[in-house]
């Protein structure tokens, strides 16, 4: 995601959080990127095609019977998905995406648990104390209201610490269970299981917002929780957001096809 860039010149009383914008002409890149990502976030290729050769229906009636309608869900799937890939590029590492809107029950409802999960683990055989989770609560505002996606997020990480990250975990091994998929299965296992070796988990906050609100948002009077290696706050914001993420969902149904 080389079009997001750090937000370098700040209105005065900005709050002490990290803070990126979307490049100036770069909607087409972000649009096109997610685009080619947005689908497998709800289904696997290999799902689609076994479910278009059993009904004889198009991929892009596959996609559209999996994603959410235009909305407060639509808008809170984007925000999520978004944070999954922004998140994957700001390591190193070989992360694990976890694309848990797979396992929704309802496309028209948030998917539960921890909003965004990755994992780092080399070994499957060998766990090591350099293996990290990395949870994220991720909140988005595309247009004006009253909500205050920062310290939505902040709430959310809280929730995430003290209980639910845990709880999100034993989930992902019981649907990895569910699908069949060994290296799911023992990915999961690592991090839900008690093993004496222990692992890292790094929390992040995440307010996903447009950019004409981004400067309210950044000034609000908020009191965070310390920055430390472990925690942070991240605040990103995306041009005409609402356009964005509702042409991101249209052209990954119209475009599966061709």
């Amino acid at each position: 995601m080389d079009f997001i860039e750090e937000l370098n010149e700040r209105p005065e009383g900005s709050l002490d959080v990290t803070c990126h914008v979307l490049s100036d002409n770069s909607a087409q890149q972000l649009e096109d990127y997610l685009v080619d990502r947005l689908a497998s976030c709800y289904i696997s290729q290999e799902k689609l095609q076994e479910r278009a050769n059993q009904t004889g229906l198009a991929y892009s009636e596959l996609i559209a019977n999996k994603i959410p309608d235009k909305g407060s869900v639509m808008s809170g799937d984007f925000g999520e998905i978004f944070t999954l890939y922004f998140l994957d590029r700001q390591y190193e590492e070989n992360l694990k995406l976890i694309k848990k809107w797979r396992y929704k029950q309802d496309r028209k409802k948030a998917a539960p648990h921890s909003d965004v999960v990755l994992f780092n683990i080399e070994d499957f055989n060998n766990p090591s104390e350099d293996d990290f989770v990395i949870c994220a609560e991720s909140k988005q505002k595309a247009t004006s209201s009253t909500f205050d996606p920062i310290t939505s997020a902040i709430s959310g990480y809280e929730s995430d610490r003290t209980g639910r990250l845990a709880k999100t975990l034993v989930w992902l091994k019981e649907k990895a269970i569910d699908e069949g998929e060994q290296d799911d299965i023992a990915l999961a296992s690592r991090f839900a299981d008690g093993l004496n070796t222990t692992y890292s988990k790094l929390y992040k906050a995440v307010a996903v917002v447009d950019r004409d609100l981004l400067d309210d948002e950044i000034t609000k009077d908020i009191d965070l929780p310390d920055r430390t290696d472990e925690f942070e706050v991240i605040v990103i914001g995306i041009d005409d957001l609402k356009v964005r993420y509702e042409s991101v969902f249209e052209r990954a149904c119209s475009e599966a096809d061709l």
